[in-house]
């Protein structure tokens, strides 16, 4: 496990988790729903009792995850970890790397399709040859993550043994303007062509350093990723920092249509919420626990959005809980 505490985050970072990144993470791309590539990355556990299916939100990338995928991977498990399109190494369908696009989430939800077929469910099945027994496939959501794994499990129920849904965008957190307005001017931006433009608000990558904005309330873990994101080496694909005004008109959509399928959830789902979020609604969250056939709602009141980027004591309690839902479903292979 990376040490929990700050001032121990980026040594073990730099002379452990680095290393091992480059011996046990291999990279690629497969075709998504449309053929245009989608970058990937794994990391194998020859002594699985588990794969990891791990999907990123908004603005993120594959290293802003590495803490925790050696975790996932030292605790025992295989991880597999996609970038969505619009994301990192990942097609774009503007050229201003900046901006986030999408015209549909439903795309996303394709493409989550197409790795599983493609790329994690062969291995897996190869795994489970090796092993002598099925391997479970557990979900692990964030954020915009956590809305996408969402209508995945809503569209294909039967994939997961399990699922985490960790600070998951169920329900966008407007601050004070009600629903009505935001509809309102999600017409308008349609009516007005308003597609590749900028939210309101929302520009182009700065290159300077604002943790007091961000999800994140460990200030050595919300550096290592940004140094990434201003790196030069790295083209300027990691600094993805506003969405289109289509983006939001299709989050909105997928958002407002999420909890019409949520009763329909039977499989075992952990959501973990951050008490201190303001991204998303926390009531949204809630709301699927009270209605899915069988999610638990495990509340970090402490914690920003980034869960996984807190330290100390929330941190050490996050892990627990995650490892410890994982670990209760390895024998069920119901799913």
């Amino acid at each position: 496990m990376v040490p929990f505490e700050a001032e121990k985050f980026r040594p073990f970072m730099d002379s452990v988790v680095r290393p091992w990144l480059d011996s046990h993470v291999e990279g690629g791309q497969f075709p998504g729903y449309d053929g245009g590539g989608i970058q990937f990355y794994r990391a194998v556990n020859p002594s699985a009792k588990g794969i990891i299916v791990m999907l990123h939100g908004f603005c993120g990338f594959f290293g802003k995850f590495h803490e925790v995928v050696y975790n996932f991977f030292e605790h025992g498990y295989s991880v597999y970890f996609m970038e969505h399109r619009g994301h990192g190494l990942s097609c774009r369908s503007v050229k201003d790397l900046s901006m986030v696009d999408i015209t549909d989430f439903d795309e996303y939800v394709e493409d989550v399709k197409c790795f599983l077929d493609r790329i994690v469910l062969p291995e897996a099945r190869n795994a489970s040859e090796g092993s002598g027994s099925r391997l479970p496939l557990f979900l692990y959501a964030h954020s915009m993550g956590g809305c996408i794994g969402t209508m995945f499990l809503e569209k294909y129920p039967d994939v997961f043994t399990a699922a985490v849904l960790t600070s998951p965008m169920l329900k966008i957190n407007f601050g004070t303007i009600p629903l009505w307005k935001m509809k309102l001017i999600a017409l308008g931006t349609r009516l007005l062509g308003w597609n590749d433009r900028f939210v309101p608000g929302q520009g182009d990558f700065t290159g300077i350093s604002d943790m007091a904005g961000s999800g994140a309330s460990c200030q050595a873990r919300y550096d290592y990723s940004f140094e990434m994101r201003v790196d030069p080496k790295n083209n300027n694909r990691y600094t993805t920092n506003g969405a289109s005004c289509r983006w939001a008109r299709a989050s909105l959509r997928a958002t407002l249509g999420l909890d019409k399928k949520e009763p329909d959830l039977a499989m075992p789902i952990l959501v973990c919420q951050a008490g201190r979020d303001t991204y998303v609604r926390n009531d949204a969250e809630e709301h699927l626990c009270s209605v899915a056939k069988d999610a638990k709602l495990v509340r970090f009141p402490d914690a920003r959005h980034e869960i996984y980027n807190a330290e100390g004591d929330i941190l050490k309690k996050y892990y627990e809980t995650l490892f410890a839902f994982l670990d209760s479903h390895i024998g069920d292979m119901s799913r």
